[in-house]
């Protein structure tokens, strides 16, 4: 193999292109990214990038000189028009066509976006890029109103920023709590109680009936009535996997391209990794996951397997949020069918929620106590069995490993 071409410029695409390196690949590697910046890391877009305190170099995961020096070619602006899988071609915009032994697809994926009302507004933002971000923050400023529209991670990592900034912050969800796809509901609701505490309006089982305002929006009325008035709508109701290139080459998709634990294709030459990826499990559902952690070993692991190591995927499943001054940190599955749950209680609203099924430990969620997750993550890879009550009450958790 003499050619690997990475389509897509983000933590896969730069996680996939440093494993190959440390794995001794000498061949050519290729980095198609749409973007005008080196790689980054996307966290801290709703958080310190939007307060001011990171910026393109402080997030960046592949400079230009360490691509250089590992002898990656990263060619900014650069959009993969088709896979050409007979010939094993990627076709530029430009035209130009690149040969490849073997493919990542690590495109990941785009905002959700609302039309009608919202279509085209200039307040209106979503939060994806280092350039959305700045967009955001060049609006911001204290005593400005911002209207979250869903209660997921970007929503109120945003509403927390802004209330840091000095900002009214208000968030409006359908759903009867906070990240209803990730978080139980015990846990959405100290999750709403923190920014309550922290002065951000939530409004839940809530709707938006109209909007008032013609270049932009200025007024919400909501289904319970209330009008708001705003400065800004960020919004923030979900992704899409960026899977439109491997569909038109042919490959299997389904919201996402489909892999399976080696994260191939249905091609062999071709594998995706990150958020566009949707890997087959055991039942045979594929499933997407968006997360810092599984965008970053599961590109390691396709970079792996693209030099012939065949080894499955281990997923990892730890993703974490800051807002405010609260981390929230969560592992496994946290929300077992049949299981039962243990609660570890810390100071204040900090808790550890331990979920247990046939008796062993199988995820966690840590509110407010990141400490505690290093050592549940050590628990879980023993297998730790769940006999007694140690969990919620020793003093020390490591004295259980």
């Amino acid at each position: 193999m003499e050619q690997v071409i990475i389509i897509g410029g983000g933590q896969a695409a730069a996680s996939a292109a440093r494993t190959l390196r440390e794995q001794g690949f000498k061949g050519g590697i290729t980095i198609l990214s749409e973007e005008r910046y080196y790689p980054y890391e996307r966290p801290p877009l709703s958080k310190a990038v939007l307060q001011g305190v990171a910026d393109a170099n402080s997030t960046c995961l592949l400079s230009d000189e360490a691509a250089r020096s590992q002898n990656i070619d990263v060619r900014l602006g650069q959009r993969a028009e088709a896979i050409e899988r007979d010939t094993r071609m990627v076709k530029l915009s430009s035209g130009e066509r690149l040969p490849y032994d073997r493919l990542l697809i690590a495109t990941g994926s785009r905002a959700r976006t609302l039309d009608g009302a919202f279509a085209g507004k200039s307040n209106v933002f979503y939060l994806r890029s280092l350039d959305d971000a700045a967009s955001l923050r060049a609006a911001m400023g204290p005593g400005k109103r911002v209207l979250s529209i869903g209660a997921g991670w970007i929503g109120l990592e945003v509403a927390a920023t802004a209330r840091k900034m000095g900002m009214q912050a208000t968030v409006v969800e359908l759903a009867d709590r906070l990240c209803g796809r990730s978080l139980p509901k015990d846990v959405g609701a100290v999750l709403a109680e923190v920014h309550r505490d922290h002065g951000t309006v939530v409004h839940l089982n809530t709707s938006i009936e109209s909007v008032g305002g013609r270049d932009r929006i200025e007024t919400v009325t909501l289904s319970n009535g209330e009008t708001l008035s705003v400065d800004m709508v960020v919004v923030g109701v979900g992704a899409i996997a960026n899977d439109a290139l491997a569909r038109d080459a042919g490959l299997e998709t389904a919201n996402g391209v489909v892999v399976d634990e080696f994260l191939r294709t249905s091609d062999p030459r071709i594998f995706a990794a990150g958020d566009v990826a949707a890997l087959r499990l055991g039942d045979g559902r594929p499933v997407r996951m968006e997360s810092w952690a599984n965008a970053q070993d599961q590109a390691a692991a396709a970079a792996r397997n693209m030099l012939g190591k065949d080894v499955p995927y281990a997923v990892n499943t730890w993703f974490w949020s800051d807002q405010y001054d609260l981390n929230i940190q969560m592992i496994g599955d946290v929300q077992p069918e049949g299981g039962t749950v243990l609660l570890r209680k810390g100071e204040g609203k900090a808790f550890t929620r331990f979920s247990v099924a046939d008796g062993r430990l199988v995820g966690a969620i840590c509110f407010g106590v990141p400490r505690d997750m290093a050592i549940v993550r050590r628990l879980m890879s023993k297998g730790y069995m769940v006999t007694d009550d140690a969990l919620t009450t020793a003093p020390d958790l490591r004295k259980l490993l």
